[in-house]
């Protein structure tokens, strides 16, 4: 059996720059991503429980697939003087 990866904390940082002065971050904390979607899967499978439905196996690790990955940039955009860039910390 696999285990899952450590529980550390672990963070999503968008961060946008332009032409204005100062620079416009997001942190979301990886734990509200990972939960809204272990939700999401949790509410898809009662529903197709309660219809009566072919049965919706997923495996936890991949809901937490995240975590074991190191800190990289997934997303980095730029055009002009406008920059994007997502980053897993």
């Amino acid at each position: 059996m696999r285990r899952l990866p450590p529980l550390r904390p672990r963070f999503l940082y968008l961060g946008v720059r332009g032409p204005f002065p100062w620079p416009l971050p997001l942190v979301l904390p990886l734990c509200a991503l990972e939960w809204a979607l272990f939700l999401a899967l949790f509410l898809l499978k009662t529903r197709r429980f309660l219809r009566g439905g072919p049965a919706l196996g997923v495996p936890l690790g991949r809901v937490f697939a995240l975590r074991g990955l190191p800190p990289l940039p997934l997303v980095e955009v730029r055009v002009g003087a406008l920059e994007v860039r997502l980053v897993l910390l």
